[in-house]
């Protein structure tokens, strides 16, 4: 029941959000799912771009689609980047779910969305975009967390055989991330350095 209403929170803030015709990309907990990683989640995650709109467009357009702001304001930093934290109960639910949008503000975010992958869910009638393989353990190196990085272990061991190591260690690099990829690399691969691609 629970993945079920996670679902609804998706397509609820998606279809809310395709009209202003940002990009957008499933990510955290619910992307994982479509490289080969089920994780149990109670929130959805999107990153999506601000070019031709408006941060506050973005939370005016999922208040008209039911949902409040978690915080005020509605939008807060996060580090060097910009959160917005949304919550929102589906019809007959009786939860109350979190929408977390991060906003792509950085010259890698943009790469990222630019490799979105289109997603088929069988259980919505709604097309998708997640976070490429690669891009999604970028991600979850950055956040830092011991969940993160057992998701971005899980990610790598899944999917080892179509990754895009080229693509991984330019951006590992250049976002200072070579520690943290070294470990989670040696963690899942245990004797194994981690790959270098020139």
């Amino acid at each position: 029941m629970a993945a079920e209403v996670v679902l609804r929170a998706l397509q609820r803030a998606w279809v809310s959000l395709e009209p202003l015709h940002v990009p957008m990309a499933v990510m955290g907990g619910l992307a994982l799912a479509a490289w080969k990683h089920v994780r149990a989640t109670r929130d959805v995650d999107l990153l999506v771009g601000v070019g031709g709109t408006t941060p506050e467009a973005i939370v005016d357009s999922l208040i008209g689609a039911g949902m409040r702001p978690k915080r005020q304001p509605a939008i807060q930093p996060l580090g060097q980047f910009h959160l917005l934290q949304m919550l929102f109960e589906p019809p007959d639910s009786f939860l109350e779910l979190e929408v977390d949008i991060l906003f792509a503000e950085s010259e890698y975010q943009e790469a990222a969305l630019g490799r979105r992958v289109a997603l088929r869910l069988s259980e919505m009638d709604t097309d998708l975009f997640v976070l490429a393989c690669e891009d999604l353990v970028i991600h979850k190196l950055l956040a830092g967390r011991a969940v993160d990085r057992a998701d971005a272990a899980a990610l790598l061991r899944a999917n080892r055989p179509t990754l895009d190591l080229a693509w991984l260690n330019q951006w590992v690099h250049r976002l200072g991330l070579g520690p943290e990829w070294a470990e989670v690399w040696r963690e899942t691969f245990p004797g194994e350095a981690a790959p270098v691609t020139a």
